[in-house]
């Protein structure tokens, strides 16, 4: 929780986001002796009132989060900050809100990933491969607990007793839709845990889906698409796995309803690193071998 406080405070400055704290007043925050010190030095940038505004904001934030024993903060300062999120540069998130066992974002993971309406093989197969990769390898399963495969993603592996990361798009006191409430709260149970760089009750809003799916896609040693279509948002995440050199993996079966994959063709078409997936057996030999590829702050060529 290293310097949870100051960036509470700079965040509740009026017009001051996360891309202004690292672009204008990172320094600033970094070199600041206590939070009363960063407090004088911005006194000489913004009005009195505009201060005075903030500290309150900051404060009254501040007790709730300290005050409720279920919520973890991690920010950008402490050593169990997530190395790999450093790749998104100045939209990383500089507040992780946790609840749950936050060691479970130490552990090998992957990021399971797709439609809302997933056809009913791909449901089949998104079961059967969840089920393989939390009973045969070490690897938490990572989603987004939207409807479709987020959700069989990480209902199939609760139901085998096994860890899964839901990251959202809303604070983590926050669940949409509400009918995952309790799909919530079992992930949490069986020793996964939610994740949110958003206020604790914060809603959902248009830009944080295309947030979360970036934190998804940095944060995962790969991504796993079980189906997509070109449009879909899904395609978010894949081109920010892309740009953030992860490697992904597209399902492809022999047969299948027209256009229902064409998303995960596009992905293989256009992305000479993405792999074809057809066979679990041979995904799991694949995944055992995966080590995940260097980051660095080099920007491929995203899919569009």
């Amino acid at each position: 929780m290293e310097k949870f406080k100051e960036i509470l405070f700079l965040n509740s400055i009026k017009r001051v986001g996360k891309k202004t704290i690292y672009k204008k007043y990172w320094n600033v925050l970094v070199n600041a002796r206590d939070f009363d010190d960063l407090v004088n030095k911005m006194k000489s940038i913004f009005d009195n009132d505009k201060i005075t505004d903030a500290l309150n904001k900051s404060e009254n934030i501040y007790n709730q989060v300290i005050n409720d024993s279920e919520i973890n903060v991690i920010t950008v300062f402490d050593d169990n900050y997530p190395k790999k999120l450093h790749v998104i540069g100045n939209e990383k998130p500089l507040i992780l809100y946790v609840k749950g066992n936050i060691d479970a974002l130490t552990k090998p993971n992957i990021a399971i990933i797709g439609t809302r309406k997933p056809s009913e093989l791909s449901q089949r197969f998104e079961q059967n491969l969840v089920e393989n990769i939390v009973n045969t390898t070490d690897r938490v399963i990572v989603s987004g607990l939207a409807l479709g495969c987020d959700k069989i993603a990480h209902q199939t592996t609760v139901d085998e007793n096994k860890i899964t990361i839901a990251v959202l798009p809303s604070g983590v006191n926050v669940i949409k839709p509400a009918k995952h409430k309790k799909l919530a709260s079992e992930i949490i149970e069986t020793g996964g845990c939610l994740v949110s760089e958003y206020l604790p009750d914060a809603n959902v809003t248009r830009g944080s889906y295309v947030e979360r799916d970036k934190i998804v896609a940095a944060f995962s040693d790969a991504t796993f698409v079980i189906e997509c279509g070109i449009k879909s948002g899904t395609m978010h995440t894949v081109n920010a796995a892309c740009e953030y050199q992860r490697q992904i993996y597209s399902y492809l079966p022999d047969e299948m309803p027209e256009d229902t994959y064409d998303g995960n063709e596009f992905i293989l078409q256009n992305n000479q690193d993405a792999l074809k997936v057809e066979n679990i057996e041979e995904f799991l030999d694949d995944l055992e071998t995966l080590k995940t590829k260097k980051t660095t702050n080099s920007v491929q060529q995203t899919l569009f």
